[in-house]
């Protein structure tokens, strides 16, 4: 039987509809409070005795158009002084680089995040790298990530990156249907990132491109075209579903009509099946979240593996992806206020989270959702407990449903679990208990 029909055969009902996002995300950190600011600048002076290797994530929160889908606080062009951003956004990286935890901690991937990174020049990313790397503890193995869209990947721009030593590119495709790409804005076309797309790979850099399903008026045939399409420019895959959030051009557009609205859980169930038999038969590995990876390097990342013990040190304006062991954080949005925060030497962030130990224990087994096995002899060696004292209930309760196996080892997902991974995790978020 085939990893693809194993996942159809295991379709049955467990919940009511797919859960695509875990819980203990930015969504959920509450607004900063001195004394947690106060707890965390302690944490800052203390020594990173983890062993895990870090991500470093310096946010270009700008873009040159807006998507209808887009949720990301992101600033246009024409309404920042990019080197002045740019300037403090070098300020809050030597803050960070300047505590203990930090020059104690060693980093393997560099990540320019956004918004749109590529809207600055090449020179100007290579310069905000060259930053990174002379400040940090870098790995000797490290790999450099650049987020962009074909629309300002020019491709003599391309070629510096990959001449410089940039490992990949993301670029958010989202879909190759160009009359969907119309309705939400995109501001290429399906031909634009194709180029795109091709002449990256012909550098020999690797290439990862965000595609999207359950769009509103998305067929099966055009998300079937779109994974093809994928896979034919041999390009690492991120799947996601839709989620039409509040405030965006597209809630708007689908409320007054001028944008079909989503397709039913059932729909969008089935359009996550037909990704993962396409895929997997290609053979792509479900990595992580949503990634279908066929680079070896993918399936090790330490950002992801290390979860949640590794971390992601997350700069920038409107960043939300920063966690440092018990701490995750997001900054300032507003890019005017954020420079100003800067400029007066102080850490710019807007929302912080500090976990307590029965956090930590709920966010490891979150695991899980990534595709990872829970790992009773850490869980003891972190938390003095196991799992199943823990969480019986829960447990017991994803066992009898076939979802999660147990052994003496280690707790992981079954093949039909993989599919309500998303719902998994939320048994363990606290309203659950």
């Amino acid at each position: 039987m085939t990893k693809a029909s194993e996942l159809e055969n295991n379709k049955s009902e467990v919940y009511g509809s797919r859960e695509n996002w875990p819980p203990y995300t930015y969504r959920d950190y509450p607004d900063i409070k001195p004394e947690t600011y106060k707890a965390f600048m302690e944490f800052l002076n203390t020594e990173n005795t983890s062993g895990r290797l870090m991500e470093l994530q310096p946010w270009i929160s700008l873009c040159d158009s807006k998507c209808a889908f887009c949720y990301f606080p992101t600033t246009p062009t024409t309404k920042v002084q990019i080197e002045q951003y740019l300037s403090m956004l070098k300020k809050e990286l030597a803050m960070y680089a300047s505590t203990k935890y930090v020059k104690t901690s060693v980093f393997d991937e560099i990540v320019l995040g956004g918004g749109t990174p590529s809207v600055l020049s090449a020179e100007q990313m290579i310069d905000l790298i060259d930053f990174c790397k002379e400040n940090f503890n870098i790995n000797k193995e490290y790999f450099i990530k650049i987020s962009g869209s074909s629309k300002t990947l020019a491709l003599k721009k391309l070629d510096k990156l990959a001449e410089y030593g940039v490992f990949q590119v993301d670029m958010g495709a989202q879909t190759f249907d160009d009359k969907l790409r119309k309705m939400l804005c995109l501001p290429d076309s399906a031909a634009d990132v194709e180029a795109a797309i091709k002449h990256a790979r012909k550098l020999g850099l690797c290439v990862c491109v965000d595609i999207m399903y359950n769009l509103p008026g998305q067929t099966m045939e055009s998300w079937e075209n779109t994974l093809k399409k994928t896979i034919e420019l041999d390009a690492e895959v991120d799947a996601y579903s839709l989620h039409v959030d509040p405030g965006t051009l597209l809630e708007k557009m689908i409320k007054n009509g001028t944008s079909p609205p989503q397709g039913d859980a059932e729909h969008e169930k089935q359009l996550h099946i037909k990704a993962h038999e396409i895929l997997t038969e290609a053979g792509y590995k479900a990595v992580g979240h949503d990634r279908y990876s066929r680079v070896e390097w993918h399936m090790r990342e330490n950002c992801l593996n290390g979860w949640p013990w590794g971390g992601i040190l997350t700069t920038g304006a409107g960043c939300f992806m920063g966690y440092l062991q018990k701490f995750s954080y997001s900054n300032i949005e507003n890019i005017n206020e954020y420079m100003e925060t800067v400029a007066v030497g102080k850490l710019p962030i807007h929302r912080l989270s500090e976990s307590t130990t029965e956090d930590m224990m709920r966010r490891t087994m979150t695991r899980l959702y990534l595709l990872l096995p829970v790992s009773k002899k850490e869980f003891m060696e972190k938390f003095g407990t196991t799992p199943e004292k823990v969480f019986p209930k829960q447990l017991e309760k994803l066992k009898n449903q076939g979802l999660i196996e147990i052994d003496e080892q280690e707790i992981r997902l079954t093949k039909k679990g993989e599919l309500w991974k998303g719902n998994i995790a939320w048994e363990f978020a606290p309203k659950s208990s």
